[in-house]
């Protein structure tokens, strides 16, 4: 399934609201896109600040994201990128870790010129 490339400086943000979604730090630093490093399966997308209403019960937020969608045909130094299947905004290809039932990031900025499938 196609999708666009994403990049370490996309805005996403975790389904409980203020929760900032980033790039710890990008696993490879020589394709770029939009002059941002491409993601790929080795990032890992982590949550700070995530506004889950039952931490107050005990219940943990939202700590990382996995990403379900990966390219086929595009690698990365051997790696699949990561793609969102819709320009933002709009839902991303992943789901919160940490928190049940998980919920999908929302993509909010991105690049929308690279697709990949």
């Amino acid at each position: 399934m196609p999708g666009l490339i994403l990049h370490a400086g996309a805005s996403m943000m975790c389904a409980h609201p203020p929760g900032r979604v980033d790039v710890s730090a990008p696993a490879q630093q020589r394709v770029f896109v939009d002059g941002r490093p491409v993601v790929t399966t080795a990032d890992t997308l982590v949550v700070t600040g995530c506004g889950f209403p039952a931490m107050s019960l005990g219940a943990p937020p939202c700590t990382s994201i996995q990403w379900s969608l990966t390219s086929t045909r595009v690698l990365v130094n051997g790696l699949p990128a990561l793609l969102q299947p819709t320009p933002p905004p709009g839902f991303g290809s992943g789901v919160g870790v940490g928190t049940p039932p998980p919920n999908p990031p929302m993509v909010q900025i991105m690049q929308c010129r690279v697709w990949g499938m």
